[in-house]
């Protein structure tokens, strides 16, 4: 199994000797043969001693590590049971990483049709918060929810396929998929306000999201993941590689979902605050020009018109018969 410059054990080899009981493996964009040049390594751990994951940089390559117990590997949830399926060990000297991954490779399909229902009831949710800040004059936080149902959809969509969703390849698989899908693209670039994706709105965007890590970096809740610098220098790298390539659509959805994992993070740590009052008062979190950095702008009818074209494929996706069925 090859890396960027030679066998992915030699890459993890610091990793491999921290934790030389544990089993080992390479899920992610590397397992099934679709990473670009500044995708990281995606590195599950089997180990009891329980922690968040974690970025790295090891040598020339970046590394995000997930630690998981025994139980979550043999009995995983479904959308890591799916990823599991193309799971590649790089050390499973108990057998425990194969048995895993013949057994969810045998209810891949199941696992699937779970994990889009699971993803498919996020983005409903997401939609209904957004509906419900409309009402309120809240466009902020209708905004900042409909962005982040049109990734949880974007994803149910793909695990409906049987596809792992990919964050920097996500439009990119969502093109590939059959025709059966309607107008799904559609309401994914409306929802994710992709008119906004140009090099300008890119980096203002990659900005944004660096300052909402370093805000992150500070504060921290026992148990939640953490935030290191590496995890910003990887998305930066993904960032730089997309607008080389001009695929500018692809980055500003992958840092839309970036800015949902941050900011939802940030309502974790504050749960009786919206988007809108960290933005607002003497105490905010984040500023009005991070809030524009960030793409937070969109007008109350825009957001309008991408709430509704995404209930129409939300419930369509919904209606859909299942092979499992």
């Amino acid at each position: 199994m090859k890396g960027k410059t030679g066998p992915v054990a030699e890459h993890l080899r610091p990793i491999l000797d921290t934790y030389l009981d544990s089993a080992v493996a390479l899920v992610g964009c590397a397992s099934r043969g679709m990473q670009r040049y500044s995708c990281e390594f995606d590195i599950l751990v089997v180990t009891e001693d329980q922690r968040p994951g974690t970025s790295l940089k090891l040598g020339d390559v970046y590394v995000d590590v997930a630690f998981v117990t025994e139980e979550d590997v043999l009995k995983p949830r479904p959308e890591r049971s799916l990823s599991l399926a193309s799971a590649k060990p790089v050390r499973d000297t108990s057998l425990t990483l194969s048995t895993a991954i013949a057994a969810s490779s045998a209810t891949a399909s199941s696992s699937a049709g779970a994990a889009s229902m699971a993803r498919l009831g996020s983005a409903l949710k997401a939609l209904g918060r957004s509906e419900d800040a409309l009402e309120k004059g809240r466009v902020i936080d209708a905004d900042y929810w409909l962005l982040a149902a049109s990734q949880e959809f974007a994803c149910a969509l793909l695990l409906a396929d049987e596809a792992v969703p990919s964050p920097s390849h996500l439009l990119s698989q969502l093109r590939g998929l059959s025709k059966r899908t309607g107008g799904s693209f559609e309401a994914v670039a409306a929802g994710a306000g992709l008119e906004a994706a140009s090099r300008a709105g890119c980096g203002a965007r990659l900005e944004g999201v660096a300052i909402l890590h370093d805000i992150l970096r500070g504060g921290g809740v026992s148990g939640e993941p953490e935030w290191p610098a590496v995890r910003t220098e990887i998305l930066s790298a993904k960032a730089d590689e997309l607008v080389t390539r001009m695929e500018l659509a692809e980055c500003y959805s992958f840092l839309g979902g970036e800015l949902v994992e941050g900011i939802s993070a940030l309502l974790r740590r504050h749960p009786k605050d919206t988007v809108s009052s960290l933005t607002s008062g003497d105490g905010r979190l984040l500023g009005e020009r991070l809030v524009r950095q960030l793409g937070l702008v969109r007008e109350e009818q825009t957001v309008r018109r991408g709430v509704a074209l995404l209930k129409e494929q939300v419930a369509a996706l919904a209606k859909r018969p299942r092979e499992s069925d």
